[in-house]
């Protein structure tokens, strides 16, 4: 299967063999670092559809609740998710609600590996992990890149093939 493929392009996907080889090493490893230390985590989400990205840029705008948007992203390749060089990690026990204190722990564990963590943006997005060469978020130039000459260009010019 190809990076990108999903039957249902609106389901969460959690296939970690779709992220760039690099990145699904990292992700892997920091995944194993938290085991360790007893952090229930798990990815919650890797690559997202087109049509995902638009449910979820509607959350907050035309679909209420929430009230407030949950993605800038207007489109997936406006995010890492859609490049398969980002993920959501999440507590198995309490999912999208525990503390901040243990999104930090998980977070130590993802910079150990090389990734950069939202929670250190302006604008904090807790469950969010990249490939640590990306910048915060994809430019033009990548948009175009995966365009012309598709996502694993992308990979190889971050460094995550």
């Amino acid at each position: 299967m190809s990076a990108g493929m999903n039957d249902n392009k609106t389901s969460v996907n959690r296939d970690l063999m779709l992220l760039a080889p690099k990145f699904r090493e990292a992700v892997s490893a920091a995944l194993i670092e938290c085991h360790a230390k007893s952090l229930d985590a798990f990815v919650f989400e890797g690559y997202r559809s087109p049509q995902l990205q638009a449910i979820y840029h509607a959350r907050g705008r035309s679909i209420i609740p929430p009230t407030k948007p949950v993605t800038n992203a207007r489109s997936n390749l406006f995010s890492w998710h859609g490049y398969c060089l980002a993920v959501d990690v999440i507590s198995q026990k309490q999912f999208w609600e525990a503390s901040p204190k243990w999104f930090e722990d998980v977070a130590e564990c993802f910079k150990n590996a090389g990734c950069k963590w939202g929670g250190d943006w302006k604008m904090k997005d807790l469950p969010h992990f990249q490939w640590g060469l990306c910048k915060p978020s994809p430019s033009d130039i990548a948009r175009q890149i995966v365009n012309t000459q598709g996502i694993e260009a992308v990979w190889k010019v971050v460094g995550a093939a």
